[in-house]
């Protein structure tokens, strides 16, 4: 197999279909240098991802996010195609609710990054996440409302989604 460490047990269980034990797989792999254990993560994760794991779309989408923002300079075609299969992931992640995959999606929205540029509906998405308890995603609300980016300046919103997000990372 490999010189990482995969108990025979959990590659059975991901060879047999089980999604946690494919996500668990595709993390070992990621943590390697070896290109090739990074290609087999990303195959372990569309496995999962297929079988209806949240955090593996999430995961999955962040990931060809920041693959995609690295190549936009240099490989622009390429890059727009991994911004599609960014947001793919991360739109089904969010439909289950995940609020960082709703925060990544408000900015592929909030810069037009595989979707048409839809500033009201990024800010929207902030405001979803936010409310799901994501505590950057209060942070940004509270950095919209006190400097009107997209609507207008709110100081009283500004400071609660300060103070909420100042209790959320207390956690």
């Amino acid at each position: 197999m490999s010189d990482l460490p995969i108990s025979p047990e959990l590659f059975n269980r991901a060879t047999a279909g089980n999604s946690e034990a494919q996500f668990e797989l595709a993390e070992i792999y990621m943590q390697s240098e070896n290109e090739e254990h990074v290609e087999l993560a990303e195959e372990w994760a569309l496995k999962a991802a297929q079988l209806g794991h949240v955090e593996a779309m999430y995961w999955l989408g962040e990931g060809y996010a920041f693959y995609a923002k690295d190549l936009i300079e240099e490989e622009p075609n390429e890059a727009k195609t991994y911004f599609e299969h960014a947001y793919r992931w991360l739109k089904q992640a969010s439909e289950s609710n995940h609020a960082s995959a709703i925060l990544e999606l408000a900015a592929l929205y909030r810069k037009g990054h595989g979707v048409e540029k839809d500033v009201a509906l990024s800010i929207e998405l902030v405001k979803q996440s936010a409310e799901l308890g994501e505590a950057q995603a209060m942070r940004d609300l509270a950095c919209i409302y006190e400097h009107g980016l997209g609507i207008d300046m709110d100081a009283a919103k500004a400071d609660y989604w300060n103070d909420k997000a100042h209790i959320a990372e207390e956690k």
